[in-house]
């Protein structure tokens, strides 16, 4: 226990040498040996004024906030250290990202319609203006209050008065030990577009970045980028592709990724993977650190293990890596905004 208690006293130490004023109210909550990262916001921490009542959730709703965080990998397990503070002194004047300097409006917004028509797996509903790449999901109500969802949805194309729905099928929460419904969209189905875009994932190039943001997009709920992290370092792997991006923000029951990139911030719908709009942000520090702003130690990459019985499978195997290779390839010769470039597929 002395020994945690030494460790926990460096790290606020470091934390707090360059955030610190006068009669600034600080805590230090922690978890150790905690081995479901996509639960640590709503776990109930250990330490200060967390005091094994209150999960990080908990403490933002009473006033708190995160000024940084610390992960360390144990064997099989995750150790969390939070430093937070309530001191509004210690807030300095937030950075605007600019949302009226856009080509592409988007709300954040879920709306519902009700499906008219169906063709080709397809409907075309009244309302204009939608952006390619937006999705949803198909709402069966049934027994009375009861709803199920059935698909998948994306706006494929769209004008003035109207726009045009592609459904496929719903896939998000798989779960081999529950039933699930072979059901597809129909008549009288609701569409529900915009579905969970307020729940989000931030990749920035720095905690200053990361923090104009969040500040913000008050209304989104950002997953910390250090989950993310933690992931990366179980799987070992510190280049997260395209795919390994997208998997996570769905398995997350996350609708949205936010990108910061030079100068924009990116939004991208994480289902269809399309650049929704982007917005100018302005922040002063040019430092990146790789591949995105994380507190987690270093991650390491996994170690080759060649079978050398030869085996025709292989080939998928380097036909499924070829989009990581390539990214993790243009991440070894160039930067954080290249790398990002490269996966956004902007030039």
């Amino acid at each position: 226990m002395n020994k945690l208690l030494n460790k926990i006293t460096l790290i606020s130490s470091s934390l707090l040498l360059s955030t610190v004023v006068a009669n600034a109210q600080t805590t230090i909550c922690y978890k150790d040996k905690w081995n479901t990262p996509s639960t640590i916001e709503v776990t109930k921490l250990d330490g200060g004024e967390c005091a094994s009542k209150y999960s990080i959730k908990d403490m933002e709703e009473k006033g708190w906030r995160v000024l940084d965080i610390k992960v360390q990998s144990n064997q099989n397990s995750l150790s969390y250290k939070y430093l937070l503070t309530n001191d509004k002194l210690l807030k300095k004047e937030v950075k605007k990202v600019d949302t009226n300097n856009t080509t592409k409006k988007l709300s954040f917004q879920a709306f519902g319609v009700k499906i008219e028509n169906i063709k080709d797996n397809k409907t075309v509903i009244d309302i204009g203006n939608l952006i390619i790449g937006q999705s949803g999901v198909v709402i069966h109500l049934h027994d009375n209050d009861k709803r199920l969802i059935v698909a998948n949805a994306k706006v494929i194309s769209s004008d003035d008065t109207s726009s045009t729905i592609e459904f496929s099928s719903f896939d998000d929460i798989e779960q081999e030990a529950l039933p699930t419904s072979k059901r597809g969209a129909q008549k009288g189905d609701i569409l529900a577009l915009n579905y969970l875009y307020t729940s989000s994932m931030l990749i920035a190039p720095n905690q200053e970045a990361f923090q104009i943001v969040r500040e913000n997009f008050k209304y989104n709920n950002f997953l910390h980028s250090d989950i993310f992290a933690t992931q990366l370092k179980i799987n070992e792997e510190p280049f997260p592709s395209k795919k390994t991006i997208q998997e996570f923000a769905i398995k997350q029951n996350l609708r949205t990724i936010f990108i910061v990139l030079e100068d924009k911030v990116y939004v991208i719908d994480a289902k269809t993977f399309k650049t929704l709009t982007n917005y100018d942000i302005s922040y002063a520090s040019s430092k990146s650190e790789l591949p995105f702003y994380t507190r987690i130690e270093k991650i390491e990459e996994a170690p080759l293990d060649f079978d050398f019985n030869f085996d025709l499978s292989i080939f998928n195997f380097l036909l499924d890596e070829e989009d990581k290779f390539e990214e993790k390839k243009s991440y070894d010769n160039n930067s954080y905004e290249n790398y990002y470039k490269n996966i956004l597929g902007i030039k």
